[in-house]
């Protein structure tokens, strides 16, 4: 093995354990904003329960985020779960909105 392979498989391994730091990095940026983005949704529900407004609307934005995070995991992954929960999230958000537009114009 001479000087410049050593210095080229160095490089890759480099650059693979940067790409493994950032999909680290990537990974718990998304749960920690999952958790932040969960706790401001039960604090605006409870928030608007409270004072007597409904809260379908904020109910409806939380399970359409967890049919897009379940669609696009199942894309990638094929489990049949995430699709039947994308569905299922899916049916709650339309249903959730849908009442809250009923709510507000009565």
């Amino acid at each position: 093995m001479d000087k410049k392979e050593i210095l080229s498989r160095n490089k890759r391994y480099n650059k693979n354990e940067e790409d493994e730091r950032e999909e680290y990095i990537s990974a718990k940026a998304g749960i920690n904003a999952k958790i932040v983005f969960s706790l401001v949704i039960v604090f605006l529900a409870f928030f608007k329960h409270y004072n007597g407004i409904s809260t379908g609307d904020v109910w409806g934005i939380f399970t359409a985020y967890a049919a897009t995070e379940s669609f696009y995991k199942y894309h990638y992954l094929n489990h049949t779960k995430f699709l039947i929960s994308g569905i299922l999230f899916s049916v709650s958000s339309a249903i959730l909105l849908l009442q809250f537009i009923i709510s507000t114009y009565r």
